[in-house]
């Protein structure tokens, strides 16, 4: 096999991978790409005789998913040099640190071979589950971290497929990602050896069989099982599809937002119900609170929005930037924020975004002056955002269910007429954080029964964007049996259960409301809520232990090898 031909495997690999995440043509991708999108790139590596191809072959097809999944980074105003140029480059560089792993167990074989020495281990039967585990490996590796960017893993594509997405509350994504590497790998060893029988294959078909069927049996039974809701959260999410950087100014995102909310909480009322919440999306507000909090007692006109928080009788949730000073005043910082303001208008609390888009959000090294005239020639400005460094859950009121299991909270420090009723304690994850089970994690931990998401992806102006943000944060509501809501301002705006399925949704880029009755459920650990990304660090340790008994195995050639190798060479 030419390296030209490899070359065009690996291209048309990462054009399947693409193509099974959620896109233009296909709106959620298809699991069948996905179990297949890798075969070609399988090809090419397993004819790979040195660690420079194979790094290779592993960069391209990275690169070459990166930039049609998600070419939309490049709308990010002025930072398409980073946010999609920069993003490119570190997948790919990543992806050929993968390769080098893939390689490294067959390295050397032949030449040893030819030098007398004998392999002990046999690992060309292991090759398919060794390919599998490198996948993991490299999505762990992207999607870990500051520069962290879980975007086009292989469990992306599995989003329409609700059998499959249930093992992430035991594995998360991961789990799906070995599957579909593995089938992809013992599906081009099924093609190579067509022709005759090969005891190795059958034994990873066998494995892979016994793979597909317990997962898919698994998924089946978590869908028939029924998950009981105990509390029900009415809220008005607001969408309100206006272009972020058309203006400096919030007047008219104000206003329109409120107009929308108006429509939200007139169609409760219709339904004969009341709504305990409105939420808008992320970035709605753009001067800073606390210090801006009388602008908002006269703007817009002619009501003001705090005036109609009051009138709407019902908490609000509002991304804006927060404003916060250090004890000492010396010091401050700036937060992107989702607001909390309570019916009577009054700032309950603030949740700080801590995990921050690199590059755009955060600039590393700020604090240099290199750093600063880099960046103002490059971009314009040289700070950005501050992460926040505390938990902030909050409480909502809210109603049981008629089957609720469990009786009504009764808090008897209260006279009858201050009793408030059941309680909803919600996590604010802001922008991308809910594609982080890092960021989900503590929050879930710390008590949240609902996932409240805001977020602003307007300005990817692609439906592709909008949707691959909803593919990967659905993970969450499965890993943690939680609901998942988002609140966004041009898509997508739904709820998503504990089993990953669209319970409501509103049409992308279109102003809209969505009255959203939002089911909460008995809060129950998983396996993954307890132990995290377990299986992404075992594959870690199995590839390292490979690495180890690999270094054992073959022992470097010695002088007198190396000169009857030469020797042997030599035409007389």
């Amino acid at each position: 096999m030419t390296l030209v031909f490899q070359v065009i495997c690996a291209l048309f690999s990462g054009f399947l991978s693409a193509l099974s995440m959620p896109n233009e043509f296909l709106a959620f991708g298809s699991p069948v790409i996905g179990f297949f999108a890798l075969v070609p790139l399988y090809f090419a590596v397993k004819k790979a005789r040195s660690y420079k191809v194979a790094a290779l072959l592993f960069a391209i097809d990275a690169l070459f998913t990166h930039l049609l999944s998600s070419y939309w980074l490049a709308n990010f105003k002025d930072f398409a040099f980073f946010t999609l140029g920069a993003s490119a480059i570190g997948t790919a560089c990543i992806e050929a640190m993968a390769g080098c792993l893939f390689f490294f167990p067959f390295a050397g074989t032949e030449s040893s071979l030819k030098s007398g020495q004998k392999a002990r281990l046999d690992y060309e039967a292991f090759r398919p589950l060794h390919f599998a585990a490198v996948r993991v490996a490299y999505e762990w590796a992207k999607s870990t971290g500051f520069l962290a960017y879980p975007w086009g893993a292989l469990s992306m594509s599995a989003f329409t497929s609700k059998a499959l997405m249930q093992s992430a509350d035991i594995f998360g994504t991961y789990g799906i990602s070995f599957l579909m590497a593995f089938f992809a790998a013992c599906a081009a060893e099924f093609i190579l050896n067509s022709n005759k029988f090969n005891f190795d294959l059958a034994c990873n078909a066998k494995c892979l069989a016994l793979c597909l069927i317990l997962l898919f049996a698994y998924g089946t039974f978590k869908l028939c099982q029924k998950s009981p809701v105990q509390k029900t959260l009415n809220a008005v999410l607001v969408q309100q599809n206006m272009d972020p950087w058309a203006s400096d100014d919030d007047y008219e995102s104000v206003q329109k937002s409120m107009g929308l909310s108006r429509s939200g909480l007139r169609e409760f009322e219709g339904m004969g119900l009341k709504a305990d919440l409105v939420v808008w999306s992320e970035a709605v507000l753009r001067y800073a609170i606390p210090q801006a909090l009388d602008r908002y007692n006269y703007v817009p006109s002619p009501q003001s929005l705090f005036d109609f928080i009051k009138s709407a009788g019902v908490p609000f949730v509002i991304g804006g930037p927060y404003f916060e000073r250090t004890e000492d005043g010396k010091a401050a910082k700036m937060h992107n924020a989702a607001l909390v303001f309570d019916k009577d208008a009054k700032l309950r609390g603030y949740c700080a975004k801590s995990h921050l888009v690199p590059f755009a959000e955060v600039i590393p090294f700020a604090e240099s002056e290199f750093v600063k005239r880099t960046m103002e020639r490059l971009v314009g400005f040289s700070n950005g955002w501050n992460p926040g460094s505390r938990l902030a859950l909050f409480d909502f009121k809210a109603r049981l269910a008629p089957d609720a299991s469990q009786p009504e909270f009764h808090d008897l420090s209260k006279s009858p007429d201050q009793e408030e009723g059941a309680k909803v304690r919600a996590a604010l994850p802001i922008c991308f954080e809910d594609a982080f089970p890092d960021v989900c994690g503590p929050m879930f931990h710390a008590g949240a029964e609902v996932f409240i998401n805001i977020t602003d992806d307007s300005w990817s102006k692609t439906a592709s964007a909008e949707r691959q943000h909803f593919a990967v944060a659905a993970f969450r509501a499965v890993e943690y049996r939680t609901t998942l809501v988002r609140s966004t301002n041009a898509g997508l705006t739904g709820i998503v259960d504990d089993k990953g399925r669209v319970v409501q949704s509103i049409p992308l880029f279109k102003d809209d409301w969505l009255c959203a009755q939002i089911p909460i459920y008995a809060r129950r650990s998983t396996v993954y809520s307890e132990y995290g990304n377990w299986f992404a660090h075992l594959i870690l340790a199995l590839i390292a232990l490979c690495a180890v008994l690999k270094a054992r195995q073959i022992r470097p050639p010695s002088l007198r090898d190396c000169v009857r190798t030469e020797l042997e060479r030599i035409e007389f």
